[in-house]
């Protein structure tokens, strides 16, 4: 501000506007058509596409972009204007005093009071030049004397080019208050399909969606959402061999991804691309709160308890071993509450929807899982899916846990043999350690290059196959 007066004269005041999300558009919207030129398109978009558009919910329509704004412009000779001793803001207060409508009183009508006006605007750019500037003579000084008036446009300050082709786009940008950028998006390309009182060759397209990426967003969370359940169920379906036990689990992730949206709704936060994306995050950690408590009554169970003990002593008895494993993954986004500017803006969101998701998967776990397992299990003494029935499934089962009993048993001996034997175990892992570093020169890697005492050697990839030396500060080709 304190430099605006060393600014050339008409420079405006800059303007001072707060930025944050909404200002950035959710679409854009082009125009353009044959046979119509840039004053034409800028004048359909801002007084008949505008404000068709403008009344979706949540839509916030500016000014268009490009084309040419219609103006009525004066050309004045210079040489006539100093013969008849006249400046240019002459012709400007004699155009403006002419070109007005002024008050000329009221009516009263019945019980109603009408205001009267009188029109002096010009309707043609035939009258303005007739227009008389001041008395020379025995007749008047007109604009033509001096000049001419032409139906033209202001001096265009930007330009829009679409396939090449002159056009101009409108912004559509969402307001506050939690407005649905999928919604604003569907309510706009709706209203552009029912646009009345356009020329038949004006075509209108939407070039830019913001709600694309929204879009793949939520399908990229929910595809991912849908391998962790899947992979969950079937690991707990193969190990437990139990499918109720399953379903168990497999409500993990919605419950905990639906407590976490409400919370944040609650909260006055919208769903955006940081939020899902702290889902995604944490979509692999909220099923092992569940499985954890699942595991352990299912340990009960085979201990011969009913279900309702063993839901009620499973859950119990891992409720803080589990919620110090919460603490341990929440804590590790407690540093964002240290970031400050555009950074705290964006990982707060990622944060809390990590957090919140998590502690809501902690509940379910120790709330719904118990519950489910207590009125939806039976005990293993009442039905033993190994020995009770003979199909496909538990024929498999049979198989798999035989094998990894095996497996289990082997994996004891090893472990046995390991702490019986520590120091030879040391220098096995130090020599497998070594043989790893000496592989990497094979591979292409080298973490101690060949250097001359004082010199460096830079090697630069190159298509020609040129090497860069420095040596000594000087530069060669080699």
């Amino acid at each position: 501000m304190a430099q605006l007066r060393r600014l050339p004269p008409g420079t405006l005041p800059p303007v001072v506007l707060k930025f944050d999300a909404s200002s950035l558009p959710v679409c854009l919207i082009t125009l353009k058509g044959e046979g119509l030129n840039e004053t034409q398109l800028h004048d359909q978009g801002q007084f008949n596409v505008r404000n068709q558009i403008a009344g979706v919910p949540g839509a916030s329509v500016p000014q268009p972009f490009g084309g040419k704004y219609r103006q009525i412009q004066i050309y004045v000779d210079p040489v006539k204007l100093e013969a008849h001793q006249l400046s240019p803001m002459d012709v400007v207060r004699s155009v403006n005093q002419a070109n007005a409508i002024l008050p000329a009183g009221d009516v009263r009508i019945g019980p109603r009071d009408f205001n009267i006006y009188t029109n002096s605007q010009f309707p043609t750019m035939a009258e303005i030049d007739r227009l008389p500037l001041r008395s020379v003579a025995n007749g008047q000084l007109l604009i033509s004397d001096i000049g001419e008036a032409k139906d033209d446009a202001a001096i265009q300050t930007n330009i829009v080019r679409v396939d090449g082709q002159k056009s101009v786009y409108l912004a559509i940008l969402k307001q506050g208050g939690g407005s649905n950028t999928i919604a604003v998006v569907n309510g706009i390309r709706e209203a552009l399909k029912h646009l009345l009182d356009i020329p038949k060759t004006l075509a209108t397209k939407v070039v830019f969606d913001q709600s694309v990426f929204v879009k793949t967003a939520i399908s990229n969370l929910g595809s991912e959402g849908g391998i962790g359940l899947v992979l969950t169920a079937l690991m707990i379906l193969v190990f437990l061999g139990n499918g109720r036990a399953t379903v168990a689990v497999m409500l993990s992730i919605p419950l905990s991804a639906l407590a976490a949206f409400l919370i944040l709704n609650m909260m006055g936060q919208t769903i955006n691309s940081m939020v899902l994306g702290g889902l995604a995050l944490a979509f692999s950690r909220l099923i092992d709160n569940s499985v954890v408590v699942l595991e352990n009554i299912f340990r009960h169970l085979e201990m011969g308890e009913s279900p309702e003990e063993a839901a009620e002593k499973g859950g119990h008895e891992v409720a803080l071993p589990v919620l110090a494993a919460t603490f341990t993954t929440a804590i590790v986004f407690f540093p964002v509450v240290f970031l400050y500017g555009v950074s705290r803006f964006l990982f707060t969101a990622l944060a809390l929807s990590v957090v919140l998701s998590l502690l809501a998967s902690y509940a379910v776990a120790l709330t719904v899982v118990p519950l489910f397992c207590a009125r939806f299990l039976r005990s293993a003494h009442i039905q033993d899916v190994h020995h009770t029935t003979d199909n496909w499934f538990t024929k498999f089962v049979r198989w798999f846990n035989r094998r990894y009993d095996k497996t289990l048993m082997h994996y004891d001996i090893a472990v046995r043999k390991t702490l019986l034997r520590p120091v030879a175990t040391v220098c096995v892992i130090l020599g497998v350690f070594l043989l790893s570093l000496c592989l990497f020169p094979l591979m292409g890697f080298s973490f101690f290059p060949r250097t001359d005492p004082g010199q460096f050697v830079i090697n630069v990839k190159a298509p020609s196959g040129t090497r860069l030396e420095v040596t000594d500060q000087k530069y060669r080709k080699g």
